[in-house]
């Protein structure tokens, strides 16, 4: 029963943030974090795998490309936070 509840629950959260998000500032300074986003925190295997997926694109403009590294740099700020993330997670149980 408790499962239910807790899809329910995510059901409503979705919902919720559907009605709001284009509402400036519901979200800003209330802590309100919506729980998909929470839950991938409690999965560092996860966050490994998209860090790393996620740097396939910028290594192959790299590597296969004529561009420089300072062209796409930003392209590798997302999926290294979350390798970094996952690695520190998994290190920390």
């Amino acid at each position: 029963m408790k499962e239910k509840n807790d899809f329910e629950k995510d059901m409503e959260n979705l919902e919720d943030w559907q009605e709001k998000q284009y509402s400036p500032g519901h979200y800003i300074g209330t802590g309100k974090v919506p729980r998909p986003i929470l839950a991938v925190s409690k999965h560092p295997k996860l966050l490994i795998v998209a860090g790393a997926i996620g740097l396939l694109l910028p290594m192959a403009a790299l590597i296969f490309g004529d561009v420089l590294f300072r062209e796409i740099a930003f392209l590798f700020f997302v999926p290294l936070v979350f390798l970094i993330g996952g690695i520190l997670r998994i290190r920390g149980r």
